[in-house]
């Protein structure tokens, strides 16, 4: 059994406890109070900070800002800091003038100079008349006077003969991480004379405020433990690694619970030099050791699930993976940066797929492996010697896997062996040898396109190779071919993907159907072998969802915007659905799919002999209903003022359509009309395109309604920038804020694509309750949220399952509070999902708390996982269920 770090009695004592637990002051002693002068909303506004946090966040998000914005270009103050702590020093002098009463006072002009020279102002010389009024005398303060929000009007119509102007300046209590006297007693700030408080060491030392942020967020125990043996002087020099590591560290009965548990101790000792069982010395040693890449190694195997421990820290694994880790230069050091480094590390230890031996899947075999590790591109001579070690068995490829895990690729082996896993631990069989080689020789050109089949296991691995081997071919073919058989197999693909994920193509028929999709595109070599290729990839796919194969755009969008509905409500939200997808297209002016279907066939029927239509010819005349907007700069002025954006090709070619034309002709050749109809592919491209922008559309979205040529716009064959390789992965935006290059649009492939137009539209949507500086990191991704799960064939029953899970976990949690061994086993449970500062809290308010309150800092999802797990793990223990527990049984 795996230690629990919250759970005070579940792990036994060491030989240390008595003495330990005789002198520690616990946590409960860990927190003061500090005033912080005047009113907070200044405070919180010139810190920037969010005025609807808990009082409690307070300081610990001022220490962060301070450490990751208040430094830049090394230890050179950043402007933010240097206003914060001018504003800080004024704010003392304004509490000052206040005096024990908290509120500043103003009679008249008199008494307002010691006021207005804090403040940087000064009045003028008829200070008293209606026409008075404040001058600035010192434009540093006065600023910061401003920018604080200081009722500054106010003040100056109560010297214009106003009444009196009175101002509550009283200082605010928040909750402070030990007394004043230990912070300032610490470090290099006892040299400075202007180090008066708390708010002052963080302000004035970096290390100071690092390591403050980096206790706020550690398991108080802990904390009070290191406090009490180390003390704050001592823990300064390890600020940034418990910073970025210190979130695991757990210390019971006068030990350190390390991953793996006991079993794992000894091997702990070695790597670290200090045993677990004398935490002030195995805690500095582990937080320095290398470079503080063993105390990363140590926090990546203490956030993973107790299987993926159970592998990672048998103790000749533990030294093995971690000798291949150090093995890499150890340059930059694990603390270096705002974030910590090597993203990939804890991926590869919390992403590696398990087979029922309990060994880490290989897809492919590994032969595989052992044959394609030598062939990978790597940039250093270190790597390449690793690289000449055989790779015989899944240990081996998981060391040289660590061994790769610092590196700063994003299309490595690593990446390829991860993403590879993923989709192999969803199929059964796993995929082939040849797949495998295939994928991963592919994977820096197609990792992005790989998440489909990842997503639909049911698609074979001749599926998988088909689409490879179709993409390399459209590779192949020249400008402007390239392009729009580019977009259309992708738009395809979109939908189906759509289709698919919304069970209107059956399980059964997903791998047919991708196949009919894909194999018209296989020999095409001309636009108008595009057209009818896509043509017909679209009629496969609408047959694989309605049985038939006449294709109408109404019929199209029915099906994006959901299986049919029976209820009324289920109907109106599909009719509301498909309106918006509507709206879209009519906003984007695409030609209609019915349009270009119809124009095709005259064009056929031409060809025949046939004379067309005459609504046949007026519908050649929608080609051109969309007008390019006129241009403001000649070519070689648009060249010298956006040199890195060039005229789109693609819709320069729609412009010159001219299908009616041929349609009119008396006598046509073969070749006129092969050239009439790969004209519409171009527009073909277009409306399929937007179907799928369209579907994706974030709530709230402006772009495509207030930009008739986005979608047109899409570079699908990197034409219009330079140096875009990658065609086939997600999209990048281009050209923003470059009216004279055609303005914004995307470059790449549609894999991606309901975040990328949610980050489109992230600064269309003004926050009102978040800060705006992580306003950019989650946005699209709430976005993408609301359009992506469109879970349709979710039934009442399910629903009630769902609720049925988080009532059940409450449940436990509400019982658990006067039972201790179900207490134990409950908080054993969490501790694999929250870590352990928040599980300390949930078990203290267990065990203190009424119900109604330690319900509340429950998340559902961890009310869900709680009763999922309880359930797995204590199937013949239903004492402890309540009424939603026992129903969902």
């Amino acid at each position: 059994a795996l230690p629990v770090c919250a759970a005070h009695g579940n792990s036994e004592p060491g030989a240390e406890a008595a003495s330990i637990s005789a002198s520690d002051p616990g946590p409960s002693s860990l927190t003061a109070e500090f005033q912080i002068p005047g009113p907070l909303r200044s405070f919180l506004r010139m810190a920037g900070i969010s005025q609807e946090i808990s009082p409690q966040e307070i300081l610990p998000l001022l220490a962060w800002n301070v450490s990751t914005i208040g430094y830049q270009g090394g230890n050179r103050q950043s402007e933010f800091l240097i206003l914060l702590t001018r504003y800080f020093s004024q704010a003392r002098e304004l509490q000052a003038l206040a005096g024990s009463a908290g509120v500043i006072r103003v009679t008249g002009c008199a008494d307002a100079t010691p006021l207005l020279q804090i403040l940087g102002y000064r009045t003028t010389s008829d200070c008293g008349k209606p026409n008075s009024a404040l001058l600035t005398a010192n434009a540093e303060r006065a600023f910061l006077t401003i920018d604080s929000g200081f009722p500054l009007t106010e003040l100056e119509q109560s010297l214009q003969g106003g009444k009196p102007f009175e101002y509550s300046f009283a200082p605010t209590p928040v909750p402070a991480l030990f007394s004043q006297n230990e912070w300032n007693g610490s470090g290099r700030r006892n040299h400075r004379p202007d180090t008066r408080d708390l708010v002052d060491a963080i302000l004035v030392d970096r290390s100071a405020a690092r390591l403050y942020w980096a206790l706020s967020k550690m398991d108080p125990e802990t904390v009070s433990y290191l406090r009490r043996t180390l003390a704050i002087p001592k823990l300064l020099a390890y600020g940034a690694a418990l910073d970025f590591y210190g979130t695991h560290l757990c210390i019971r009965h006068g030990r350190v619970l390390v991953p793996g548990g006991a079993q794992a101790e000894s091997a702990w000792a070695g790597l670290v030099g200090a045993s677990p069982t004398a935490p002030a010395e195995f805690i500095p040693s582990l937080m320095s050791k290398d470079d503080s890449w063993l105390a990363a190694y140590f926090d990546v195997l203490s956030s993973v699930n107790g299987k993926q421990q159970a592998y990672f820290t048998k103790p000749q694994r533990l030294r093995r993976f971690y000798a291949a880790l150090r093995s890499a230069s150890q340059r930059p050091g694990a603390t270096a940066g705002v974030f910590r480094p090597a993203p990939w590390l804890l991926l590869l230890v919390s992403r590696t797929q398990f087979g029922a031996s309990g060994e880490p899947l290989v897809p492919g075999g590994i032969e595989v492996w052992g044959e394609l590790l030598p062939r990978w591109r790597e940039p250093s001579r270190e790597m390449r010697e690793r690289e000449k070690r055989k790779v015989k068995n899944s240990e081996d490829l998981m060391e040289a896997m660590f061994a790769m895990s610092r590196d700063t690729w994003e299309s490595g082996p690593l990446q390829a062996y991860l993403a590879l896993s993923e989709l192999d631990g969803r199929r059964s069989p796993g995929l082939t040898p040849e797949t495998v080689r295939t994928m991963c020789l592919k994977f820096a050109g197609f990792s992005d396109q790989y998440r489909i089949f990842s997503e639909f296991p049911e698609l074979s691995d001749g599926s998988i190779l088909l689409f490879l081997e179709t993409a390399d071919r459209l590779g192949k073919l020249h400008h402007p071919v390239r392009g729009d058989a580019f977009g259309i197999i992708q738009a395809n693909i979109g939908i189906w993907q759509i289709l698919a994920r919304q069970q209107e193509i059956a399980s059964s028929q997903l791998d047919d159907s991708w196949q009919a999709l894909i194999k018209p595109f296989g020999a095409v070599h001309s636009s108008s072998e595009v057209y009818e290729a896509g043509r017909k990839s679209l009629s496969q796919l609408f047959h694989s969802a309605t049985g038939s194969s006449d294709i109408t755009q109404d019929g199209i969008v029915d099906l994006l915007a959901g299986p049919r509905q029976t209820t009324p409500e289920g109907k109106s939200v599909h009719r509301e659905l498909a309106n918006r997808i509507r709206s879209v297209l009519d906003g984007q002016r695409l030609v209609s799919l019915d349009t270009l279907i119809a124009l095709g066939n005259a064009l056929s029927d031409k060809e025949n002999g046939k004379s067309p239509a005459e609504y046949e010819l007026y519908l050649a005349n929608e080609l051109h209903e969309f007008q390019m907007p006129q241009p403001i700069f000649t070519n070689s002025e648009r060249i010298e003022w956006a040199p890195t954006i060039y005229n789109n090709h693609h819709t320069d070619l729609e412009m010159r359509t001219n299908v009616g034309g041929v349609l009119k002709s008396a006598k046509v050749s073969r070749q006129q009309v092969e050239e009439a109809r790969g004209q519409l592919a171009p527009f073909l491209r277009d409306i399929l395109v937007g179907l799928n922008y369209a579907y994706y559309e974030p709530p709230g979205a402006q772009a495509l309604h207030n930009n008739p040529l986005f979608v047109r716009s899409h570079d699908f064959a990197g034409e219009t920038v330079e140096g875009i390789e990658a065609i086939w992965q997600a999209p990048q935006l281009f050209g923003a804020g470059y009216p004279a290059g055609g303005g914004a649009h995307f470059v790449g492939s549609l894999a991606d694509l309901p975040y990328e137009l949610a980050e489109l539209e992230q600064d269309f949507i003004a926050p009102k309750h978040v800060q705006a500086l992580i306003w950019q990191e989650l946005v699209p991704s709430l976005l993408t949220s609301a359009v992506l799960a469109r879970w349709w064939n979710v039934d009442p029953v399910e629903m009630h399952a769902v609720a049925l899970y988080q009532r059940s976990g409450e449940e436990l949690l509400t019982a658990c509070a006067h039972d201790e061994q179900l207490r134990g086993r409950v908080m054993a449970i969490l501790s694999e999902r929250v870590l352990p500062r928040r599980l300390e809290q949930i078990e203290q308010a267990v065990k203190t708390e009424p119900a109604s309150a330690f319900l509340k800092i429950m998340t559902p999802a961890d009310t869900f996982y709680l009763a999922a797990e309880f359930e797995s793990a204590y199937p013949e223990e239903t004492g402890s269920w309540g009424t939603a527990g026992e129903e969902l049984r």
